[in-house]
């Protein structure tokens, strides 16, 4: 940064104390532990710079795409789709702490530092970050492209990711500028929250998108051009390798390619013109919502009076809805799920209708595809163990509760009702409009099946451990073997509900018998037993 210090002056910059307001900064993320390198236990170093090896990995990838087909937009669509997935997600997962940070206002407020200074310090604090970040994810692919496809490719691959990472950054901060406009205190913190979901899911659902922007004929990749490609940001910034490396010099390309200049650096300049804005509307996240008296929701007393039996289930039941509600870092690690969950049977319904008609779907056994939905519940039942506040489940020692497993049928009871129940049954309802009366016995089959796999996976996370009294970060290190053996054991319900529907009566008798699996299921796998083994 020295080098460019002249730079900064000429901006009206306080070059010693950003330096210095940069460094404290840098310093604290060697005491952040990130998302995607969560620890078990906090150890010396800079936990960020040790994360980038997983980056590393991640971006390798990335390079069987650049030689896949034999179009440059399909290649170097996917490589931008790709990068601006991963960033953008280690952007919202990792950085939004300090794109929202107010603490440092706080303190500096009486300081002598003034705002363009401080924004300067966040700006280049964001840029070393998106630059670190990205020399993992994309070096070794760029080192690729230089030794196969020349310097021109290379340089040309540097310039337009340059401009990614600028339509990145600004659209995150833009994003939670106009949040910080609308709305004040814990109201604005729920909804950071949905927007960094909403991004999440819509990321995956871009994927979809843009790999079918092509036509694949045999091994011969074209690319046609459809109006809504404006919306698909990825073509941008392989619009310029088709017009200037390919050459295809159509006008659609050129229009794409002007978008993929003209449009971050818009966007940057608002986002750098508004920052002053931005940064007072931060103050926002300083005050407290001001609700009225709590109420309890309706629904949570509707449900534990219809699923729970005894008084300590009902209690841990509200003990469990409350604690989901209100907890963000839960939210944010399963609210995308639900998202992905329920979008995922769709995008499949979707794919299929491109070489049907809807009559061809009605008629079609494609309604097997909401079981999809059950990754909902292999991540939520995972995430049942972990919250940011796990030092507090001291709690659960001086609560009158006679066994574990009362705390954990009340926990998965809670989770079921509030996450996952609304999700499936608007599932449901789409689904049986589209397929009609016939599937109801079917969608009541998976209904209990579902019902079956939570029980199953709860019980093989928890073995021995009580909801939401391990820290977050563990989640991740210790959960990916484990989900992926309760993914599979969604095809082996699929395959069982297959094979008995196509036998006479057979899903009757399916259903009287997942009915049985159900009850059992809760009597052996999370008993009710009277011996206290809390401590």
């Amino acid at each position: 940064m020295d080098k460019f210090k002249s730079v900064f002056q000429a901006f009206g910059i306080d070059y010693s104390a950003m330096r210095t307001i940069v460094g404290l900064k840098l310093t604290m993320d060697e005491r952040r532990v990130p998302v995607i390198f969560s620890q078990t236990k906090l150890k010396e170093g800079n936990q960020f710079i040790k994360s980038l090896g997983l980056y590393v990995l991640y971006g390798l990838v990335t390079i069987p795409f650049l030689f896949f087909g034999d179009s440059l937009m399909l290649q170097l669509g996917l490589v931008y789709g790709i990068a601006m997935f991963m960033i953008m997600t280690s952007l919202i997962a990792d950085f939004s702490s300090v794109l929202l940070d107010v603490r440092d206002r706080v303190l500096l407020a009486a300081a002598p530092v003034n705002d363009r200074t401080l924004n300067a310090a966040k700006l280049v604090h964001v840029c070393i970050y998106m630059t670190l970040l990205t020399i993992a994810l994309l070096g070794i692919p760029a080192i690729v492209m230089l030794a196969t496809k020349g310097i021109v490719f290379f340089l040309l691959f540097v310039v337009m990711l340059f401009f990614l990472l600028l339509l990145i950054i600004a659209l995150t901060a833009m994003t939670y500028m106009i949040m910080l406009r609308v709305f004040d205190g814990e109201r604005l913190k729920d909804m950071i929250n949905y927007v960094q979901i909403l991004l999440s899911v819509g990321i995956f659902v871009g994927y979809q998108v843009l790999i079918r922007s092509f036509d694949f004929v045999g091994l011969s990749v074209t690319y046609v051009f459809k109006w809504w490609h404006f919306f698909i940001p990825p073509l941008w910034f392989s619009a310029p390798f088709e017009w200037l490396i390919g050459g295809n010099s159509s006008t659609s390309l050129i229009v794409l390619t002007i978008a993929g200049i003209v449009i971050p650096i818009v966007a940057i300049s608002v986002y750098i013109r508004k920052m002053p804005l931005f940064e007072r509307d931060l103050q926002k996240l300083m005050s407290e919502a001001r609700d009225g008296k709590r109420q309890r929701a309706f629904l949570m007393t509707l449900w534990e009076r219809i699923l729970c039996r005894s008084g300590e289930e009902r209690a841990c039941f509200r003990f469990s809805w409350q604690l989901m509600k209100r907890e963000r870092d839960f939210k944010l690690k399963v609210y995308p799920s639900l998202g992905i969950g329920f979008v995922a049977p769709f995008l499949f319904l979707y794919i299929f209708l491109e070489d049907a008609t809807l009559k061809d779907l009605a008629e079609s056994n494609t309604y097997f595809m909401i079981y999809f939905g059950f990754l909902i519940i292999s991540s939520l039942t995972m995430m049942l163990n972990y919250s940011g506040k796990y030092k507090g489940a001291w709690l659960y020692s001086v609560t009158p509760i006679t066994h574990a497993s009362v705390l954990k049928r009340g926990a998965l009871k809670a989770s079921l009702a509030q996450l996952f129940l609304p999700v499936y049954l608007l599932q449901a309802l789409i689904f049986g409009v589209f397929f009609g009366w016939r599937i109801v016995p079917d969608l009541v089959i998976i209904l209990i099946s579902a019902i079956v796999y939570a029980v199953v996976c709860y019980s093989i996370v928890s073995k021995d451990t009580l909801p939401f009294s391990r820290p977050m970060g563990e989640s991740i290190q210790s959960g990916t073997a484990k989900q992926f053996v309760l993914m599979l054991l969604i095809g082996g319900f699929v395959l069982v509900h297959i094979i008995m529907s196509k036998i006479p009566y057979g899903a009757a008798v399916y259903a009287l018998v997942a009915l049985i699996i159900c009850w059992l299921s809760w009597k052996t796998l999370l008993p009710v037993k009277k011996k206290t083994i809390i401590h």
